[in-house]
């Protein structure tokens, strides 16, 4: 995967948007660099067979991901609250939009991670491919070799996976959380390198509904209102 050195200021905004993405989102969080402090990252696991399947099944759950919607919950490092709506549409395509009074937008185009951190600014624009985002929004999804799995857990109702950049120049995990037997995703947790960390859960889950093409662009002037009907006929 190609890498790109970002600025203190586009990290930053790379991390705002990191706090709005969901099944893709969050691995952006990885590019964001700490102030200071020492890295928190967890030391690998060996996998067992047992969990090499576990991360064949989520790689074949997230490649079968077409079309998804719903709602999340975002609990901030300081037990702040935030909400907002979803839309996915692989490969390529997403939208993470904030209830206001939040004004933060961002949006994948298939080429463009998009973010718009109010309607008065201009969006700032960075290449899907150079950024972690990639891992779960290309085509062909295969964590187990392209990202860092540092522990699988399998618990009653639940199996939650760890990840870390596998090329180590980004520190931060994201843990993945999903239902079980299904294999849904419900919630993910990014912890940063000085051990902060940010809680989504997903709810509300809708596939099979096909977002309108007009959700995965950004309008400067303007952008849709938050909630109605936006389905593609």
């Amino acid at each position: 995967m190609n890498r790109t050195h970002w600025s203190d200021r586009t990290r930053h905004r790379l991390l705002l948007a990191a706090a709005a993405i969901g099944i893709a989102l969050l691995l952006a969080t990885l590019l964001a660099a700490p102030l200071g402090g020492a890295d928190a990252k967890t030391a690998a696991q060996p996998l067992s067979a047992r969990d090499q399947a576990v991360m064949d099944r989520i790689s074949g759950y997230l490649n079968g991901l077409e079309h998804l919607q719903g709602t999340f919950l975002q609990i901030a490092p300081d037990g702040g609250l935030a909400e907002g709506r979803f839309y996915l549409r692989r490969p390529g395509r997403l939208r993470f939009e904030y209830t206001p009074p939040s004004p933060l937008l961002v949006v994948a185009d298939g080429t463009w991670l998009i973010v718009q951190e109010d309607d008065f600014a201009a969006a700032q624009r960075y290449p899907i491919g150079a950024t972690p985002l990639n891992l779960l929004l290309q085509s062909d999804v295969d964590l187990k070799n392209d990202a860092e799995i540092l522990k699988v857990e399998q618990q009653p109702g639940l199996v939650r996976v760890t990840l870390a950049d596998s090329s180590g120049e980004a520190p931060g995990e994201l843990t993945l959380i999903f239902d079980e037997p299904n294999l849904q995703l419900r919630q993910w947790v990014v912890k940063d390198a000085q051990g902060l960390q940010t809680t989504v859960a997903l709810r509300d889950i809708q596939t099979g509904i096909k977002a309108d093409n007009s959700l995965f662009t950004i309008k400067e002037s303007a952008r849709p209102a938050i909630g109605g009907d936006r389905r593609q006929q």
